[in-house]
């Protein structure tokens, strides 16, 4: 009976064996299939990313030949016009009625504009690009260039050569463009339009020009289309408030209102271009412009040879005494006298922003002089002396010495300079004049001796 028992038991391990690895083999069979099916997925991800890869690569292959096709043919269209652009031969000019040096100074100007629009195509343009005529009438007065007919193809080539620049070479690069004493009429500003309002120019600045109605509208637009533009400048250009109005509220306001946005603009400069004075409404939009222009760093206002006096020396005091964030401003060839160098010099008490003020070859003579030292260096007692301004440099005179106080870079060191001039200077064969330390406290005396060495 066990023996039977025991035979049945073995027969039931035989037969149970080999079910046991089939189901194993199947196991083993579908994790195979999982994994060849995993592998098939895996490369076909692979292939899919290599189309993409070689049509990406494709497309980008044919978009820089089709680039470098363009660039050829800008090439060969500029080379084109340069070859066949004559000379005007200096006789032209005299026969036109010009003088001598009027007809040299052509001869200079047409080879670099030509050159300048050459290296705009070629890529090589470095630094500003500076398009002026250097000629004086009879008067010692800067005389512009009429504009011809023979002027519109360089301005036609120069304005697809900045295009072209801007597209092709410009990377993180931008452009200063100074166009001096060169007649810019409404035709020659709608052919330049297109091109600033998309090229990478910084700042550009109009001097000379006879048409500012059409250079307010032109600047406006501009203004609006080109966010790369940071500053602007004018000189010589006879604006009406209205022009003004239309560049600040349209263009300027209302793209530094913009904040981060936009880059901050600047109106910098507007230099000669009011024979009489700026009127009040007028001055106070341009000054309106720089406190707008609050985030840049350093801001710079040109408002020379613009006949101001008294009338603006009140508005530009009350300007400078709400200590806008301005560095420099200049003042120079106006008609400001004594009296509004000390209400300018007053204004200095509260500002601790504005570095340099220039007032040279105005009618500013001693007793304005001495007003702007004493706002600089009241030496009536410490305590004035340190309340004194410490930030900004005034020039009137060439050689003028008040130019050399506040001459250092740290603001402290110039006040501890004036200090201890005071202490020394008035301490006859002492070392200091103790007698102006009196009502000074006692704890504050090494610290004020440790200063003694200051810089």
């Amino acid at each position: 009976m066990e023996t039977s028992l025991k035979r049945a038991r073995a027969n039931d391990g035989v037969a149970g064996a080999p079910s046991a690895t089939l189901d194993g083999n199947a196991t083993a069979i579908a994790e195979l299939h999982a994994a060849a099916l995993n592998k098939i997925a895996d490369l076909q991800l692979r292939l899919d990313a290599c189309e993409k890869s070689r049509s990406y690569m494709h497309g980008k292959h044919r978009l820089e030949v089709d680039t470098l096709k363009s660039n050829n043919e800008g090439l060969k269209s500029a080379l084109k016009w340069a070859c066949s652009i004559g000379n005007i031969p200096r006789q032209h000019w005299l026969d036109e009625g010009h003088d001598e040096e009027y007809a040299v100074e052509m001869e200079r100007l047409l080879p670099s504009f030509k050159q300048i629009i050459q290296s705009l195509r070629m890529g090589t343009v470095s630094g500003p690009i500076l398009i002026h005529f250097n000629h004086h009438d009879e008067d010692g007065n800067r005389d512009a260039v009429d504009h011809g007919d023979f002027l519109m193809p360089y301005w036609k080539e120069f304005a697809a050569a900045l295009t072209h620049w801007s597209e092709y070479h410009a990377d993180e690069i931008s452009l200063k463009v100074f166009v001096c004493f060169i007649e810019i009429p409404k035709a020659v500003l709608d052919v330049l339009r297109p091109a600033f309002e998309q090229s990478r120019i910084e700042s550009f600045f109009f001097r000379g020009s006879r048409h500012p109605g059409d250079m307010a509208d032109f600047v406006t637009s501009v203004l609006q289309t080109n966010l790369y533009i940071t500053t602007v400048g004018f000189a010589g250009i006879a604006f009406v408030h209205e022009d003004l109005e239309a560049i600040y509220h349209r263009a300027i306001k209302s793209r530094n209102a913009a904040g981060q946005i936009t880059k901050i603009l600047q109106l910098q400069q507007l230099s000669g271009c009011f024979q009489d004075g700026i009127e009040t409404e007028t001055l106070e939009m341009i000054l309106a412009s720089v406190s707008t222009a609050a985030a840049s760093k350093e801001v710079t206002l040109y408002l020379d040879k613009n006949g101001m006096s008294s009338r603006e020396a009140v508005v530009i005091a009350e300007f400078l005494s709400s200590n806008p964030t301005l560095t420099a401003l200049n003042l120079s060839d106006n008609r400001f006298d004594n009296a509004d160098a000390a209400v300018l010099a007053n204004s200095l008490s509260s500002n601790t922003n504005l570095r340099e003020l220039y007032l040279e070859n105005d009618e500013i003579k001693k007793n304005g002089r001495f007003a702007f030292l004493h706002a600089m260096f009241d030496v009536s007692s410490l305590a004035s002396c340190a309340a004194s301004n410490h930030t900004c440099r005034v020039w009137i005179l060439q050689e003028d010495p008040s130019a050399l106080i506040n001459n250092r870079e740290l603001i402290s060191m110039n006040k501890w300079e004036k200090i201890f001039a005071m202490l020394a200077l008035s301490g006859g064969d002492s070392f200091i004049n103790t007698s102006l330390l009196e009502g000074v406290p006692a704890h504050l005396i090494p610290m004020l001796l440790n200063k003694a060495d200051f810089g």
